[in-house]
């Protein structure tokens, strides 16, 4: 009964996420672009099929060159694995206002399951979300140089917030490089937990600190061993996982009429992955497509085409992610039941999420 307690909580939780999204979604974008959702709905309901199914593809595969990122982050991951732990991991995390926790949970539930240990999964948590930052601010960046060069910034003040806010991302790309590869600076981050650990908890945090401070640089060691091993392939695949997501805003955009030259689709993807960090809503549901719209707007696209490639664009990377990698999870989930039933024993490490 308890179990079924939690559970219901947690679905409760979810569907009250969706619908906070979905209705901050319902308020912003109309009265942020001036664009009905009849006329936007309207415009995607006319682009032909064998468009949606070309975007279908283009979709699936910007998921498969991103299993590269996670297979070089956990060696001895199999593409098939990998595909099962985003697309599962996107489904829950897409249900619930910080909903990272809940996939991360159910991402190292299956790792375990699979005979890796913790201090693997633990590097690779560290190790694709780092990637994925790097990509974050690098994207950015990108942008900023496709607006420069095609005057996309006309005033001086755009121009220098611009050019400070890169210098910004730079300063924070280079402090987590040097913190990975100096000896010194990860050693005084380890000490530096210690102490604040120390003074939040006087009774019992010297001994926690000092377990605390061992685990961040074994973890550390082994995030080192892993990106030197595999840092091409982790540069490789989130490179060309952007690429094609840039490709898929395009696309989608082309496909609601709105011929957008390629720095500004840079530049509303950059917003975009940035707004969709936001915790308030699931993947900042309202926020990520009222921002994107706007930038591309703002860059002298049409309203009506750009709000409708937006949502297109939307509803393949968040929303779509949501029914297949929750029918995904629960193939996952009766392979496993069946699996624990042949063998009769129970499963070596079962699914538990945090209520």
């Amino acid at each position: 009964m308890a179990r079924r307690g939690t559970r219901l909580r947690t679905a409760g939780k979810a569907l009250v996420a969706l619908a906070l999204g979905a209705g901050v979604l319902w308020w912003l974008l109309p009265r942020t672009s001036g664009v009905s959702w009849s006329a936007a709905a309207h415009l995607i309901g006319g682009i032909a099929p064998h468009r949606l199914a070309g975007l279908t593809g283009l979709w699936a595969c910007g998921l498969l060159v991103h299993s590269f990122v996670l297979t070089g982050a956990l060696p001895g991951l199999s593409r098939r694995r990998a595909l099962t732990l985003s697309l599962t991991g996107s489904a829950v995390s897409n249900v619930a206002p910080m909903g990272g926790a809940l996939g991360v949970a159910l991402n190292c539930s299956m790792a375990r399951a699979w005979r890796f240990r913790d201090r693997s999964f633990a590097a690779y948590l560290v190790v694709t979300n780092a990637w994925d930052v790097l990509a974050k601010l690098a994207l950015p960046l990108v942008a900023l140089v496709g607006l420069l060069a095609a005057g996309g910034l006309p005033t001086r003040g755009l121009r220098a917030g611009a050019l400070g806010a890169s210098l910004l991302l730079l300063v924070l790309v280079a402090a987590g490089v040097t913190a990975l590869r100096s000896d010194r600076v990860a050693t005084a981050v380890a000490r530096f937990v210690t102490a604040a650990v120390r003074r939040a908890m006087p009774r019992s945090g010297a001994e926690r600190g000092d377990r605390l401070a061992a685990a961040l640089l074994q973890t550390r060691l082994r995030i080192r061993g892993v990106v030197s091993r595999t840092w091409p392939q982790l540069t490789l695949g989130m490179a060309g996982y952007l690429t094609l997501l840039a490709a898929l805003l395009w696309s989608c955009l082309h496909a609601a009429g709105a011929p957008v030259p390629v720095y500004a689709v840079l530049a509303g993807l950059a917003v975009e992955r940035l707004l969709s960090l936001t915790p308030v809503t699931p993947g900042g549901t309202g926020l990520a497509e009222a921002g994107t719209a706007g930038t591309l707007v703002a860059l002298g696209a049409s309203p009506l085409p750009v709000v409708a490639g937006v949502l297109l664009y939307r509803a393949f990377t968040f929303v779509l992610e949501i029914p297949i990698g929750g029918l995904w999870l629960g193939l996952w989930l009766l392979v496993r039941a069946r699996a624990a039933g042949t063998t009769g024993t129970p499963p070596r490490s079962a699914l538990r999420l945090p209520a």
